[in-house]
């Protein structure tokens, strides 16, 4: 399933950080942005060596060149002061909606159909579409079509029912979507239904009622789908035959709060299999138990077990396991709790082979690029890309600078950037100079296709 970047915020504290190839120079707090766009992309570390990286001799670039096109011409759809708009490679941006109140958007694999989630009144969420061009704007689930849904009680009626999690199923019109109640105050109630609704015929269908579905996660070919709950994993047909109940079950996690946890599986690229790394139970039980990880079949035979990596608490495994399901990579904690020292593992699907690949004060495995032979991981005080048995690139020597970074492919990236308090949509090219500006404001989420 295709991945979305969606907004968090990352605490800055500017300190020196001892690493297991050496040490990170200490960050100014005040950084030129501009600078920092040109230069710090652009330097490169070509190996883990013993003796320390010396990241300050990266020359600034005399100019930022027009990065080379992708392969295929990018568009990424995003939400700016609540609502939508487009950019195109070789166009730019272009704003399609204008009625505000958005809240999410997806776009379709052929960049032809934007799906957004709109609440323009307080408890009255609705699916809309509209396409590339701005034409065809459309109600796909109308906030009745959403408190149609609900079959309980009166006295317990929820304030609304809206969209936990929504997709497009590959190479289709065709949005999937989870629904949740809406409530005034605290509280996440999901459905665990799984529905459907064709962008172009309007056509809506339940296919499984709540209780019976799931977070779903379509295989790349588009034909298959996990489904996934808190204490489960089964599989079915797209269409919601097939269904293959329990393939994996476990205990729920607790997240000592009103959110319940749901698992990661990653598909084989060619459909054929699944794996999912399982958290422990509790993540503030001495000593913590550790992740399990599972190889789950399509065939509805139960998953098979395949090892275990002791990680750091809270840290759900969800990037774990890379895109062609051969390596996981976590943190693990050393030293004095309050230190906060972790070491970043690298290891082998079965957990075999597993080797330390750096270390130093709040490090975090991100997840994987499409190669599955790279990674992003943050250390207190930057964002780098590593490489599997080699060295790093430094995206930012302040983690608070970036966020939401999605890789297009295993070279360009996109990315929100902090200008001065103004977040910045760009994209770039690893190990290349300068950025490319698709946008900037009040920009809250973005999905793309190319």
């Amino acid at each position: 399933m295709k991945k979305t970047s969606h907004i968090w915020f990352v605490a800055v504290l500017f300190i020196v950080v001892t690493l297991a190839c050496g040490t990170l120079p200490t960050v100014s707090p005040t950084l030129d942005v501009k600078d920092v766009v040109a230069t710090q992309l652009a330097a490169t570390l070509t190996a883990l060596a013993p003796s320390a990286p010396d990241l300050a001799t990266a020359a600034p670039p005399e100019a930022a060149p027009t990065l080379p096109p992708l392969p295929q011409p990018l568009r990424v759809a995003y939400v700016k002061s609540g609502n939508v708009w487009l950019w195109t490679e070789g166009v730019g941006a272009m704003q399609l909606t204008a009625s505000g109140g958005i809240q999410d958007v997806r776009i379709s694999d052929d960049g032809q159909v934007a799906a957004y989630v709109r609440e323009s009144i307080p408890f009255r969420p609705e699916i809309l579409a509209i396409n590339s061009d701005g034409s065809g704007e459309r109600i796909l689930v109308s906030s009745a079509d959403f408190l149609a849904t609900y079959s309980g009680s009166p006295s317990d009626a929820p304030s609304g029912i809206g969209v936990f999690h929504m997709g497009w199923r590959p190479g289709s019109h065709m949005l999937y979507y989870n629904t949740r109640l809406l409530y005034e105050g605290p509280g996440l109630v999901v459905h665990d239904d799984l529905r459907m609704v064709n962008a172009d015929t309007l056509e809506k269908v339940t296919i499984f009622n709540p209780g019976e579905g799931g977070v779903f996660y379509f295989s790349p070919n588009g034909a298959q789908l996990a489904l996934v709950t808190p204490t489960s994993i089964s599989l079915a047909d797209a269409e919601g035959s097939n269904l293959r109940r329990n393939v994996l079950t476990f205990a729920s996690v607790i997240t000592y709060s009103e959110y319940l946890y749901y698992p990661n599986p990653v598909w084989a690229a060619d459909s054929s299999a699944l794996r999912v790394a399982i958290p422990p139970a509790d993540p503030m039980l001495v000593p913590l138990n550790p992740t399990g990880l599972w190889y789950i079949p399509i065939d509805g035979s139960p998953a098979v077990f395949s090892g275990n990596i002791q990680t750091n608490s809270f840290a759900w495994p969800d990037t774990a396991i890379s895109p062609d399901l051969s390596r996981v990579g976590y943190a693990v904690p050393v030293g004095v709790p309050t230190d906060n020292l972790r070491e970043l593992h690298l290891a082998n699907a079965d957990a075999t082979g597993d080797t330390v690949y750096i270390s130093g004060e709040s490090a975090e495995f991100i997840g994987w690029l499409p190669n599955s032979t790279q990674f992003v991981f943050v250390v207190r005080g930057g964002t780098h890309v590593g490489s599997v048995g080699g060295g790093y690139t430094t995206l930012s020597t302040d983690p608070f600078l970036m966020r939401a970074i999605t890789w297009v492919d295993s070279t360009h990236f996109l990315y929100l950037w902090n200008n001065s308090g103004t977040w910045e949509l760009r994209y770039n090219l690893l190990g290349g100079v300068g950025s490319t500006l698709l946008d900037t404001g009040q920009i809250w989420g973005y999905d793309y296709s190319n």
